[in-house]
């Protein structure tokens, strides 16, 4: 007998529990032992209720959830049918990806965090198909799982998607021969679509490409935020020059600040101190300063009292605390001495190989991106460590133990790529 009622609770709370856990990958108030302890464990064990109660709840509440137009239901319906025995549930999650392209956003989410055993030799099996939008899904998924798309590369380069020409460019540092496309970069830094010149300017940037480069600074002028950020992790002093002078234009404060942090030098700190009042930029100013000293503001009783307004879209800088302007200005008086001019520091300690492999373990989940593209980009891609950021836990502790033997004697955390 089905107790309905406590299976539609399982399912509610599903639902509402893959967004918290989403969220809790990119917030600064989780670590990857937070993440996997707290909404993790609670949206795993109401994925369980519903698989161990059988086929009966598939038919009458996650098939029809897969029409919905509720990205975290549709995610959490199709992780459950992933998860149950059989072939029932996988087939009905590539049915409904062929069928409902509107929700497949969320389809390719819920496969992408699958932990099947056939999950990837499925979307291979994808890659002939007619429709380009469940190719592009399929390839969505592979390099998510850092695996090559093969012969569909081509397809996705030439695309008419820009989504699907962005994920192509990404997908070249999971080929053999990847640096042999660099034409199709080349092409890439060309475009104004975002989505295309972001991913081409990172990639770009991890094959060694001076244009890459050369966009990078053209388009942090322009304010963008993952050109500034690119700009912190493989610049130098010049380049951090740059980013303080960003600080005096409004638009540009907020992705100066983002990327200040991860410059992570003690005149970053000087410079972002002067907008610790400022209503949008505090937040960020204050991370700065987290970032280099290592002194959490809530812990160190460095906050102010925060009123929230409500909003519609949560972001992660909406967690973040507000400091204390005249307490943080005061902690820095008395301690910048301790900082030496020009030094990179990260969490107190000058930046080093075994801080950030720490930090990727251990620091909050909003920075761990940007920390693991740092290394990234100072090593060949195929010697370089693979981690995703915003897989589950489990795919990435086992990542992370495959970088715990990550060394490389070239590896010079100070040193500028520009």
């Amino acid at each position: 007998m089905l107790f309905w009622d406590v299976i539609e609770r399982h399912f509610d709370e599903a639902d509402f529990l893959w967004g918290v856990w989403e969220q809790s990958l990119v917030s600064p108030n989780h670590t990857l032992e937070q993440v996997e302890r707290g909404p993790e464990a609670r949206l795993l064990a109401h994925l369980d209720g519903l698989v161990a109660n059988g086929p009966e709840v598939a038919r009458r509440l996650l098939l029809p959830a897969l029409e919905k137009d509720d990205p975290p239901q549709v995610s959490a319906a199709a992780a459950a049918l992933l998860q149950s025995p059989g072939e029932a549930g996988i087939e009905a999650v590539l049915v409904a990806l062929r069928m409902r392209p509107v929700q497949g956003g969320a389809l390719v989410r819920a496969l992408a965090c699958s932990g099947r055993a056939d999950l990837l030799d499925r979307m291979r099996g994808l890659l002939g198909a007619s429709e380009e939008g469940v190719v592009t899904a399929a390839a969505e998924v592979l390099v998510f799982h850092h695996a090559s798309v093969g012969d569909a590369l081509p397809r996705l380069l030439k695309s008419g998607n820009p989504m699907a020409r962005a994920l192509g460019l990404r997908a070249l540092l999971n080929e053999p021969a990847g640096a042999r496309h660099s034409a199709a970069v080349q092409e890439g830094l060309k475009e104004q679509n975002s989505w295309v010149v972001a991913a081409a300017m990172e990639v770009g940037c991890r094959l060694g490409l001076d244009a890459a480069w050369r966009r990078v600074r053209e388009r942090a002028v322009e304010g963008d935020r993952e050109a500034m950020l690119l700009l912190a992790l493989g610049g130098g002093p010049a380049e951090y020059k740059e980013l303080t002078a960003a600080l005096a234009a409004p638009a540009r404060r907020p992705g100066a600040l983002w990327a200040l942090g991860f410059a992570g030098t003690p005149e970053g700190v000087d410079a972002s101190l002067e907008w610790l009042d400022d209503t949008r930029a505090g937040p960020l100013a204050g991370e700065v300063f987290t970032a280099v000293t290592g002194v959490g503001l809530r812990e160190a009783g460095l906050t102010a009292p925060w009123e929230r307004r409500p909003k519609l879209t949560h972001t992660p800088e909406d967690e973040l605390p507000r400091p204390d302007a005249a307490k943080v200005r005061d902690w820095w008086s008395r301690h910048h001495v301790r900082f030496v001019s020009r030094q990179r520091y990260l969490q107190g300690e000058p930046r080093a190989l075994s801080g950030i492999k720490a930090a990727l373990v251990q620091g909050p989940m909003r920075r761990r991106a940007a920390l693991l593209l740092e290394l990234q980009l100072r090593v060949p891609v195929r010697r370089a460590p693979r981690l995703q950021p915003r897989a589950p836990t489990r795919q990435q502790y086992a990542e992370l133990s495959a970088m715990a033997s990550f060394e490389d004697a070239g590896l010079h955390l100070s040193r500028s790529l520009l």
